[in-house]
């Protein structure tokens, strides 16, 4: 019997969270009712991996009896229906390559055999672990204090190759650089390509732009001190997730702007490229596209927007949109239940409105926030789109 409650119990949370990973962000729901996006994330991008273990648990309780009592029938019903679920997730995650390739498609960009797949890594979902044929040097101080590790191919020498800044997530306050953005950095160093992943300041220590100041100074340590990693100062990259992302598109838009860069004006700062995914754009939020979170006054500004409503544009992507930003390719996924996609819609809008650059809008069906940091099937068609927007605007930037 108690087999049978066992198998009936593991068939029951799986096809809860295999619901809860398909439901939409719901954003007119209060927050406690809409689906919790860190089950959701854990479902919807190791499917694989959830299979094996949910099959090798159930044929063991199986095998115990447990189809001798009806809560073990029940819950091979269940399971089969899981599985339904579970297959109607994986061909979200699969559509992922269409939506990316018709993405670069309408900018011009050829998508043809663009995606790579490196099952070995999705079966296992497990992204942190560093390829043989990749190597990351650690640690390495940018600024008093901050440090950055650099991945790059194995035995690579030092000849100049282009870069990508990651900027970490985790609401301003927390997350960490090995945390995050590590299936991307993998693929760029494994395909020639460097990647760096730097530390910045974290609230409630840090105050804006203290964290932006520090990304400002990563990328001109890359590009006045990186060639002796390999880098190329001539093409930088950024990209970042969540929090990152909204750090990563305000550096992008910044450059050369006295008040972001106070100390080291005559530092060149700019990127060649940003990919922001799922990211902050409006502190203000004044089309109401998200919840109004506390921590932005509280603890990132440590102002109330009334009171510093100047200050708050600054931080705000939305509000530096201009005609010299660099190629964009903004990501955002479909049932984000923390950020929704009206978030992103805006700022595309507004960069779109006014940017003379390039500006690629990926909206990920089945995704959720911070999908990418596990090693997934919709990861990997989504960073084979980011590396080939990359190699094209790269191509173009040569070209000319």
């Amino acid at each position: 019997m108690i087999a049978a409650l066992l198998l009936f119990l593991l068939s029951l949370l799986g096809l809860l969270g295999a619901v809860n990973a398909l439901r939409g962000p719901a954003t007119h729901r209060p927050p406690p009712l809409r689906p919790p996006f860190l089950p959701a994330l854990l479902t919807a991008e190791a499917v694989p991996l959830r299979v094996a273990i949910h099959a090798a648990i159930a044929a063991l309780l199986i095998w115990a009896g447990a189809l001798d009592y009806l809560a073990g029938r029940v819950g091979l019903v269940l399971t089969v229906l899981t599985w339904l679920a579970y297959l109607l997730i994986q061909w979200r995650a699969a559509s992922t390559k269409k939506v990316m390739a018709a993405a670069l498609d309408r900018a011009g960009i050829d998508a043809s055999g663009f995606a790579h797949v490196d099952w070995r890594r999705v079966l296992r979902a497990y992204p942190y672990q560093v390829p043989k044929d990749v190597e990351r040097l650690d640690d390495i101080e940018y600024a008093p204090g901050l440090h950055l590790d650099v991945y790059r191919r194995s035995g690579s020498g030092d000849e100049p190759r282009p870069a990508l800044l990651y900027v970490h997530g985790g609401s301003w306050r927390g997350g960490n650089r090995r945390q995050q953005g590590r299936p991307l950095l993998h693929r760029l160093a494994r395909n020639g390509w460097i990647g760096v992943s730097a530390s910045y300041p974290l609230v409630p220590a840090a105050t804006f732009p203290d964290q932006l100041i520090a990304l400002k100074k990563a990328v001109a340590w890359m590009r006045n001190e990186g060639a002796a990693y390999g880098i190329d100062g001539d093409f930088i990259a950024i990209c970042g997730g969540s929090a990152g992302g909204h750090l990563a598109a305000l550096t992008a838009l910044t450059a050369g702007r006295p008040e972001y860069q106070t100390g080291f004006e005559e530092v060149d700062t700019s990127v060649q490229a940003a990919i922001p995914v799922y990211g902050i754009y409006d502190f203000l939020n004044r089309n109401r596209t998200r919840d109004d979170w506390p921590i932005i006054p509280r603890w990132v500004m440590k102002a109330e927007p009334r009171e510093a409503e100047e200050l708050f544009r600054l931080a705000s992507p939305l509000d530096q949109v201009h005609a010299g930003a660099p190629p964009f390719l903004i990501i955002h996924g479909a049932v984000d239940s923390v950020v929704p996609t009206a978030e992103a819609h805006q700022f595309e809008e507004a960069l779109r409105a006014v940017s003379e650059s390039e500006v690629v809008y990926a909206e990920i069906p089945g995704a959720n926030h911070a999908f990418d940091v596990l090693d997934s099937l919709r990861t990997h068609y989504v960073i084979s789109g980011v590396q080939r927007f990359l190699e094209a605007i790269r191509t173009a930037r040569s070209v000319t």
